[in-house]
């Protein structure tokens, strides 16, 4: 018996026309990616209950059988600069991010696509094909969420958890396509990275987020489909504690009396074409706490990114 190797995997994505309509899998994009975790069979299960004149256990049911994945793949650009007023170009897995109930935007204006969250209609949904060492799973119908870790020293990353259409797995298809227009990521530190927090200018050890989207399975009579129902978006930030007249963070923090917000600005990559980022306009710091980091201390600071005008809480953008 040969055995499945477990680093031989990829992923395709296609943006459905229709929801849970598959594309082929040679019209979509093949994504470069740091690692997958895949649920092949998952779902809400029942028991089907028999009395009996004996003990003994009761066969279990799967009553809305679904597929998912948990893709990371490298926080980086297209790796193709942008020309003001001509052209810019998203990276790959920005396929990705419109599962998760986020619109392209492309702003010729000052060079750069950001992926901003929507709010109206059920937004896209995608077509996956999982495939592990000559195997592959198509997942119809798949919608999710996505959050992003940065830490001083380490490699940025972005992980999407989907989920959709359950298919059974099949023998893999001849796939046509190589992966484009996406850059190798860079490493978080003083030469690529910057972390601005209500005009402070921090030292920054890690940056994180999460959009918070709430993704629920609707199998019901007439109806099979993956949504997204709400969003909470969130973030947590570690940098090394400034001194109160410096920049007090403890008038921010409290909420007792009002409650504070201001912007945050995460951005890294020195190189146009490489350049990534978060913008936040309303964020309130929700908690904080000491560490120590080789002697000094630095906080861990909790926040919660609010909307302002509407489907503007949390931006991503590339440049």
């Amino acid at each position: 018996m040969t055995p499945l190797l477990d680093r031989k995997k990829a992923l395709v994505v296609c943006v459905e026309d229709e929801y849970a309509v598959a594309k082929p899998m040679n019209d979509g994009v093949l994504l470069l990616v740091v690692d997958i975790d895949h649920t092949a069979y998952g779902g809400n299960t029942t028991t089907r209950q028999r009395m009996k004149e004996h003990l003994g256990g009761d066969a279990e049911v799967n009553v809305g059988p679904m597929a998912s994945v948990v893709v990371t793949v490298p926080w980086s650009g297209s790796g193709e600069a942008p020309v003001i007023g001509t052209s810019v170009t998203a990276p790959a897995f920005t396929a990705l991010l419109r599962g998760c109930r986020m619109a392209v935007v492309e702003d010729l204006d000052v060079g750069e696509v950001r992926l901003e969250p929507v709010s109206d209609g059920d937004g896209d949904s995608l077509t996956l094909y999982y495939r592990h060492d000559g195997q592959q799973q198509r997942i119809k119908g798949a919608r999710g969420n996505v959050t992003g870790t940065g830490e001083a020293e380490g490699m940025p990353t972005l992980q999407i958890t989907l989920q959709g259409q359950y298919e059974r797995m099949t023998l893999a298809e001849t796939l046509t396509l190589s992966v484009t227009d996406q850059a190798d990521e860079v490493p978080i530190n003083y030469a690529n990275t910057t972390l601005n927090i209500m005009g402070h200018q921090a030292i920054g050890e890690a940056f994180s987020f999460d959009l918070g989207n709430t993704v629920t399975h609707k199998n019901k009579m007439g109806l099979n489909a993956h949504r997204i129902s709400a969003r909470d978006a969130s973030g947590q930030m570690t940098f090394q504690a400034p001194r109160i007249d410096e920049f007090d963070i403890f008038e921010l923090l409290e909420s007792h009396q009002q409650v504070n917000v201001g912007a945050v600005a995460f951005e890294h990559g020195p190189v146009p074409g490489n350049i990534v980022g978060v913008r936040t306009v309303k964020t309130q710091l929700s908690g904080l706490s000491d560490e120590d980091d080789e002697g000094e201390t630095q906080y861990q600071v909790t926040a919660k990114h609010l909307p302002d005008q509407g489907d503007d809480e949390l931006v991503l953008y590339f440049k």
